[in-house]
């Protein structure tokens, strides 16, 4: 990471106020955060802004990866009420821990008189107030008290056997409409809650902004980088070392918000670059078309990854009660999307800065160099070992042995454990579907198949055609620009072959 510089940092909101009184919203918020003198007031501040997006995403079924959209009506919707009710929990603690200690009390303060001691009339002013929210921490006293309300709703709905899609529905329509009623922590109608989250503190990119000539492609690509930012930060709340299902299931909130995040980003991409490269008249035309070139690359793999990913890496994980493939998916999908914006920032900077570094920007960057080496290095050693399994079985049914193929299968298990984990997220979109149905045939092969010849026939057959597959993945890999020149590390390749095949 670069050091701090003096020069002032990219700013790159996507949202600019457009009149005077979303202006006057933000000056006023940004006057209350700098006063703020609650610890991590920044990470606190952020987060409520990505738990109260990511809410109303969450409620959008298309923003979901839910493999039977036909039968929606019918589902059973306990689960994602649960992950609800918890990020709903959060938002009060987050509000909580920005308000005052003084604050804190007239909260409890309040809640007491509503309940015990106003009349009607009372109640119906304090509610007017309420609504006009006239600075930041009314507004937050707001949030606050309104979640607290939905908390309790939702702790007795989560009590209930079964949960509706129409009250999942109309849940969604009482928080949404809360959050667009906020009128200082409404996070769709203003910049982001948290200025120190709104620009990119690089040097580097502050002197590549400024390099570009004309206002309106600068102004685009700000906001494109901002964006692909703000989505790495977002991918930072995952985490798949939970060892709790229901805290694993909780990243389904942020998956829902990064999925309706990265289609917009691609419909900016489509939809309003083209025009814009094209109206650049101070910009090279080889500058404009490279910089296509990566815009258009960037928005097809963006958008298929982010599909191939609901369709596959986290299918119906809401109702996944086997922790270990959920695990699996959650860690992948954060590892595939990561290495794609990561890739996509330093790709798209480097069109106009060359010298740019990767892993001057990011400490743990993977380049397509680097990606491309690892995982033909392990397509490599995933056919050895299949090979290797194969001659055993060969040599062990002649002798009518069954501990060889035992060990031989174990091989095979213990390499695919290391592959999902190592060099599975680089794998293109339109193969990880070969890889996860040989993935399941695996699983579902046991020991006591080894001893019945339909069964021991049938998987030797998946292994012939799954190896053939390598063969053309490893030819299609080695066909790369980035390997056209750069040989193959066999030496490598059998030290780690080794570790596996004893």
């Amino acid at each position: 990471m670069t050091k701090p510089s003096p020069s002032p940092p990219m700013e790159t909101s996507p949202v600019r106020a457009s009149d005077s009184d979303q202006r006057a919203i933000i000056q006023e918020r940004d006057r209350w955060f700098y006063a703020l003198a609650a610890p991590r007031k920044q990470e606190k501040l952020f987060e409520l802004e990505v738990l109260l997006k990511g809410l109303d995403r969450f409620f959008s079924i298309a923003n979901q990866p839910i493999s039977d959209r036909e039968h929606i009506v019918k589902r059973d919707f306990s689960v994602e009420l649960q992950i609800i009710k918890r990020a709903v929990g959060r938002v009060v603690r987050l509000s909580q821990g920005l308000l005052t200690a003084e604050d804190n009390k007239a909260l409890h303060f309040k809640s007491y008189v509503e309940n015990r001691l106003l009349n009607d009339y009372q109640r119906a002013k304090m509610i007017e107030r309420a609504v006009r929210q006239r600075t930041p921490e009314e507004s937050l006293y707001v949030l606050c008290h309104s979640f607290i309300n939905f908390q309790e709703v939702l702790s007795a709905l989560t009590e209930k056997p079964a949960n509706s899609y129409f009250l999942f529905y109309h849940l969604e329509q009482l928080i949404s409409r809360e959050i667009a009623a906020n009128r200082f922590f409404n996070p769709f109608k203003a910049a982001g809650f948290a200025p120190h989250y709104d620009v990119i503190k690089s040097p580097r990119f502050t002197r590549l902004a400024r390099g570009i000539p004309d206002s309106r492609l600068k102004r685009h690509l700000s906001v494109i980088f901002l964006l692909m930012f703000k989505l790495l930060r977002y991918l930072s709340f995952i985490s798949p070392e939970e060892k709790e299902g229901d805290k694993l299931k909780d990243s389904l909130l942020i998956f829902a918000l990064i999925h309706s995040e990265t289609l917009m980003l691609v419909d900016l991409i489509e939809r309003e670059m083209p025009e814009v490269m094209a109206s650049c008249v101070e910009t090279t035309e080889e500058t404009r078309r490279a910089l296509l070139n990566h815009l258009d690359a960037l928005a097809y793999q963006l958008s298929i990854e982010i599909k191939k990913i609901f369709e596959l890496e986290l299918k119906d994980a809401a109702h996944n009660k086997q922790l270990n493939l959920l695990r699996s998916g959650i860690s992948r999908s954060r590892g595939i999307l990561t290495t794609i914006f990561q890739q996509g920032i330093i790709h798209l900077a480097q069109t106009l800065d060359p010298g740019l570094d990767g892993r001057e920007v990011f400490g743990d960057f993977i380049s397509r160099l680097e990606e491309s080496r690892k995982l033909r290095r392990d397509i490599w050693l995933f056919h050895k070992v299949i090979e290797n399994l194969e001659r055993v079985i060969d040599e062990a049914g002649r002798k009518g042995e069954t501990i060889p193929i035992i060990e031989a299968v174990k091989s095979l298990r213990n390499f695919i454990f290391y592959y999902q984990n190592i060099s599975f997220q680089f794998v293109r979109c339109y193969d990880r579907e070969h890889f996860q149905k040989f993935f399941e045939q695996t699983d579902h092969f046991l020991i006591a198949d080894i001893e019945k010849p339909a069964a021991l026939e049938a998987f030797k057959l998946n292994l012939h055609g799954f190896k053939m597959f390598l063969e053309a993945t490893l030819a299609n890999i080695n066909n790369r620009a980035e390997l056209r020149e750069m040989p193959f590390g066999q030496e490598e390749g059998e030290r780690i072959l080794a570790q596996f095949l004893g």
